[in-house]
């Protein structure tokens, strides 16, 4: 069967999902798959990429799948052989990415997505241990200071007599009596020990120890005597240091020991995930849709790609087989698409099989099949001194013998590379056996006696590639039920071959021949028409129905537009009756009021009609009174600055100060607030009418909590990383703290460069450095803040 795969060129394929895993344990599994003819286990495979694909394409969950295999240092734990710092980083690693993973797929509530919860319901996640080695190892040879305290304690030592040998060795380079026996005024190390550069001529002038000379021999490197016990001390401390360490790693080993089985169980999960999201990604990139699977034999290709070919350029093919008819006969000219129409069913085959998706219409069925036969390309051997013809015979030869009602056959051109008529009765012969046997075939052939004999042959049927018959160029376009023409000499005749060649070629044909060849064009004619015919129509159909639609949906609008239009004058109309009806009583009443006063004079007939006139001119402003309809959400690409918009988490209406093109957020300012927001958590602010302002109150609080000023980003992405990062420094310039220390680890080097970078554009650092020896040198960057 691998011959069949690579013939089919599923390796390829393989290789292309291959590249969409993270891990290297996904990609060997990738790369190491087999299809399966099992049609439960096909299913499920499919299902798992289907879940994959709507987890992407509705929930955006693409989880993080970034983690090392950990089975050998599993193996290594298990025996209690102390793991490396290096090797605890893999195993927090892939805790790290279980948990997550867990997280995430748990996350969804879908009726629809079953499989990937269920499995993600099996990891192991020990969030203590994980938590633990990340606090304790700052990178792969460095561990954290306060990893256990009395390696804090031995650190704090070795720091003081560190500062106490450099003290006393400055006073040497300093001291203008030892300043002229030295080659350099620098402090050096030589075999873990402090010592000054001596010129050769002085040595014997500073008593100590020599631990090294120069290459050129002018200068000596002397440890003065003074120091020899605090070297000796520092030397002592960092034995103690190493056994610290040591212990401390042992203890994690242990902890890891126990959690063995667990592991091994994770980065088998855990792979798995991966490979159903890189057949998802795989499916995303093809264009892929998901099939529907059978075991009976039965084929329906809809609008079909070769996964290999360009997609813009390669030419979709429609194959059926299996329903009406076993045995689909191919014919057609060279260069004409059939042997890349016989490759695509048998790739289909093989992908459906392991769980990928088709680059094909939905709803397409695809059978699994006991086991795949072909016969494909140039058979010929020379070790074995086999020709053409002989290679190919021989491959059929041992197909025919293994072949059932259960099997797909895929042969290419039957029956050539040897005298055309014998030739011709081979590919009959082979073809009526198949039907005996009752397995699904698909033949390439030019040969004009299975033609015919497909014509008039019950479980068989005639397909072509399609030319066009005014220039004779292919156009790839598979046809199933017409046979083909093979178009021989018209197309020598287009390829420029003399004339007078073609018609002695035409009077050597037989009469039959040229009949049956005329009759398959004449046929070809007629089917061409009467498929643009109806093409034509359906174009027609389908913008019809589009006008129709639009104007359907047209008078939709206008009937609604009018019903709200209706709505919105009868409640506006209300409130002015309403109104006007309250102030008219008031007016009344006050009038009769008046008009009863006992000796009404001048002073209450003016008062009369002042209220008369104040009447008359009354005017009623609808909008004077407005509110804020914040249900219409925001789109990034359509807000502008100065735009008005409502502010979801603070219940208020702000203005845009700014847009944030590549991150895709605007700046808001609420009163004196400036906040960043995503779209998602703002709202349009549109003005409607009828209803008193509401004034909103703004009130933010600051939960207290004890803040250090260090933070450990090792093992986080520089996404991840910066967006802490900028929470701890909000953090921390609440708290009033002056100076941070960033725990970035060495490692590549590429989180310590992505974070100083954002630190170098921060507004709140002013400036930053790498740690001092004993501060954690290079693994860590300490920062000012403003």
């Amino acid at each position: 069967m691998k011959k069949v795969y690579q013939k089919l060129q599923l390796d390829n394929i393989l290789q292309q999902v291959a590249k969409h895993a993270i891990s290297d344990v996904a990609k060997n599994k990738i790369l190491s798959a087999l299809p399966s003819n099992e049609i439960d286990v096909v299913r499920h495979l499919l299902f798992e990429t289907a879940e994959a694909c709507r987890n992407i394409s509705v929930y955006n969950i693409n989880p993080e799948f970034s983690f090392d295999s950990v089975k050998d240092i599993a193996d290594k734990a298990k025996i209690l052989s102390t793991l490396s710092m290096s090797e605890l980083l893999k195993v927090m690693r892939i805790l790290r990415i279980s948990r997550l993973v867990v997280s995430l797929l748990t996350s969804v509530n879908d009726e629809k997505i079953t499989i990937l919860p269920n499995m993600a319901s099996g990891i192991f996640c020990d969030k203590k241990l994980e938590d633990d080695i990340d606090f304790a190892i700052l990178n792969e040879d460095m561990m954290n200071d306060r990893a256990s305290s009395h390696l804090y304690s031995l650190r704090q030592s070795i720091k003081r007599a560190n500062e106490e040998v450099k003290t006393k060795l400055q006073n040497y380079i300093k001291s203008a009596q030892y300043q002229k026996y030295l080659q350099d005024t620098i402090i050096t190390v030589r075999d873990d020990r402090y010592v000054i550069p001596v010129k050769q001529e002085y040595r014997s002038n500073i008593n100590g120890l020599i631990h090294d000379v120069s290459s050129s021999g002018a200068t000596v490197f002397i440890e003065p005597i003074e120091i020899v016990n605090l070297n000796n001390q520092i030397k002592i401390l960092l034995k103690e240091e190493a056994i610290e360490i040591d212990r401390i790693l042992r203890e994690f080993t242990a902890r890891v020991s126990e959690i063995y089985n667990q592991l091994i169980q994770n980065e088998n999960i855990v792979s798995n995930l991966d490979v159903i999201y890189a057949r998802a990604h795989y499916a995303n990139e093809i264009k892929g849709t998901l099939p529907k699977v059978n075991t009976n034999g039965y084929i329906n290709i809809k609008k079909g790609r070769h996964p290999l070919l360009d997609k813009n350029k390669v030419v979709p093919v429609s194959i059926t087989l299996g329903k009406d008819f076993d045995v689909l006969v191919v014919t057609g000219p060279n260069t004409g698409g059939k042997t890349v129409s016989l490759k695509t069913v048998g790739l289909f085959v093989l992908m459906a099989g392991c769980g990928l998706f088709l680059p094909c219409e939905d709803e397409s069925d695809i059978s699994l099949f006991d086991e795949i036969f072909c016969d494909i390309g140039d058979e010929q051997s020379i070790e074995q001194s086999l020709s053409t013809f002989s290679g190919h015979m021989t491959n059929i030869a041992d197909i025919l013998t293994k072949i059932t009602s259960k099997s797909l056959i895929l042969f290419d051109e039957l029956g050539a590379g040897t005298e055309p008529n014998e030739g011709a009765a081979l590919a009959l012969a082979i073809t009526e056996y198949i039907l005996t046997i009752k397995s699904k075939a698909i033949i390439t052939t030019h040969y004009t006696q299975l033609k015919e004999f497909s014509l008039v042959t019950d479980r068989i049927e005639n397909a072509s590639m399609e030319f066009d018959l005014t220039t004779f160029a292919p156009t790839y376009k598979l046809v199933v039920g017409v046979p083909g023409s093979s178009n021989a000499l018209q197309i020598a005749t287009r390829l420029g071959l003399d004339k007078n060649i073609i018609e002695n070629a035409k009077s050597k044909l037989s009469q039959e021949k040229v009949s049956f060849e005329n009759v398959l064009q004449s046929a070809e004619r007629l089917r061409q028409k009467y498929e643009n015919t109806n093409e034509e129509i359906a174009s027609i159909k389908q913008q019809l129905s589009k006008e129709l639609d639009a104007v359907k949906n047209q008078n939709k609008i206008l009937a609604n537009e009018r019903e709200q239009l209706l709505k919105n004058s009868k409640t506006e109309a209300k409130r002015i009756i309403q109104e006007t009806t309250e102030e008219s009583k008031q007016l009344l009443n006050e009038l009769k009021s008046l008009i009863n006063k006992y000796n009404a004079d001048e002073s209450i007939l003016f008062e009369l009609r002042s209220k008369i006139k104040t009447f008359n001119n009354k005017k009623y402003d609808t909008d004077e009174n407005k509110i804020v309809d914040f249900s219409k959400p925001l789109r990034f690409d359509a807000v502008n600055v100065g735009d008005s918009v409502f502010v979801k988490k603070l219940n208020a209406v702000g203005k845009v100060s700014a847009k944030n093109m590549q991150k895709k957020k605007v700046d808001v300012l609420v009163g004196s607030l400036k906040i960043t927001a995503d779209c998602k958590d703002l709202a349009e602010a549109i003005v409607t009418e009828n209803a008193p302002t509401k004034t909103v109150h703004i009130k933010t609080e600051i939960a207290s909590k004890t803040i250090t000023n260090e933070i450990n980003l090792i093992g986080q992405t520089v996404d991840e990383a910066i967006t802490n990062l900028d929470l701890f420094i909000d953090s921390c310039v609440i708290a009033s703290i002056n100076e941070i220390r960033i725990i970035h680890g060495r490692g590549t080097g590429a989180l310590r460069k992505g974070l100083q970078n954002h630190l170098k554009t921060h507004k709140n650092i002013a400036e930053f450095r790498f740690g001092a020896y004993g501060e954690g040198d290079r693994g860590v960057t300490i920062a000012k803040l403003k």
